[in-house]
């Protein structure tokens, strides 16, 4: 998979101050919060009501309570990095500790084709693979974070085995399992890819022109710059508008006329507009790409949809700090997960939003 070279950030423990150091004042002034208040604090709302969700075990299922599973576990932790928690270091490192030690006895020895996750939710919703794409996600952005040399290796074979897995189920046409929701399904598995080769693992039996090819010429109605799909009768979606922009601006196209026009289709959108407002675990996960792609491209665009979905997001935030879907993906773990990472997307925790 030959996808364009583009710049790993690491999770650094500190950074070392400026001499003489500035005050405090000076340096707020110099490096303004790029998160806003009011999507901090309902981040670590969130936050809170996911660390009390946990397992026992470490793992997250559906909901507070149920069995775990290893595509909401992934997605918690995800949320967790983005906080700025690791295995081994920040708030949270031991909520994530026990969650890695959960997950990576579910990968240890993985290979091609195995099965992590009986059918849940989620792999109605995003396809059959919807737990790979999201463990192996989850690997490409910590596969440096462990406490020993030999862990990080193993976790390193280990993804390099998914990623050659997701890579052989990709179609001809460029799109990934044909699913209840093909776009997003096909979205998923490409970013998967994508941020596993930036993690330095090379991939060369998937395509990613295919998926843009998939995209530009199968799915985006150029003249309009709106995604369309067959499953959903050509519909205009929330959704699949937003994942359809995060891959062609992660492929460096975000410039180009018909990525343009698509853009200002999102500028134009509220992201629970699909179902009549009842959002549920794709539109949250829609606002996760539609942020991502934005903040990619940093035009106009960006700093007011920001504000808006800090807005909606809050104003659809339950008392106990979850997220919870009214349709499709009901989970709260899911939905609480991309809201946090929604919100804390301007802080560039995690390398995905690089890219």
């Amino acid at each position: 998979m030959k996808l364009a070279n583009a710049l790993v950030l690491s999770l650094l423990p500190f950074v070392l101050a400026p001499t003489p150091i500035a005050s405090s004042a000076t340096t707020s002034a110099l490096r303004p919060d790029p998160v806003s208040p009011i999507a901090r604090a309902t981040a670590e709302k969130g936050m809170q009501w996911l660390v009390r969700a946990q397992n026992h075990d470490g793992s997250w299922g559906d909901n507070p309570g149920c069995p775990g599973e290893v595509g909401n576990t992934a997605i918690a932790c995800l949320a967790l990095l983005a906080h700025g928690s690791t295995p081994t270091r920040g708030q949270h490192c031991m909520v994530l500790q026990r969650a890695f030690d959960w997950i990576t006895r579910r990968t240890r020895g993985y290979v091609g084709g195995k099965r992590l996750d009986t059918t849940t939710l989620l792999h109605r919703k995003l396809g059959d693979n919807a737990d790979l794409y999201l463990v192996a996600l989850l690997y490409s952005q910590s596969t440096t974070l462990n406490c020993e040399l030999f862990e990080d290796d193993r976790m390193r074979n280990e993804l390099r085995n998914m990623a050659a897995h997701i890579a052989r189920l990709q179609k001809s046409n460029g799109e990934w399992e044909t699913s209840y929701e093909p776009m997003l399904t096909t979205i998923a598995a490409w970013q998967a890819l994508k941020q596993t080769h930036a993690a330095g693992i090379l991939i060369d039996q998937a395509s990613p022109e295919k998926v843009v090819r998939y995209l530009r010429e199968d799915c985006l109605e150029k003249a309009t710059g709106v995604f369309r799909e067959d499953k959903w009768g050509r519909a205009q979606r929330f959704v699949t508008q937003a994942g359809g922009v995060r891959v062609l601006i992660g492929e460096g196209l975000g410039k180009e006329e018909d990525v343009q026009r698509a853009i200002g289709v999102i500028d134009k959108m509220r992201f629970d507009q699909d179902v009549g407002g009842a959002t549920g675990g794709e539109e949250f996960l829609g606002a996760l790409y539609a942020t991502q792609a934005l903040l990619l491209e940093q035009d106009k665009v960006y700093a007011a949809w920001y504000d808006r979905i800090t807005k909606a997001l809050k104003s659809s935030q339950n008392a106990d700090g979850s997220w919870v879907g009214h349709h499709c993906i009901t989970g709260r773990v899911f939905c609480t997960a991309c809201s946090i990472l929604t919100l804390l997307t301007p802080d560039r925790q995690l390398p995905l939003v690089e890219r």
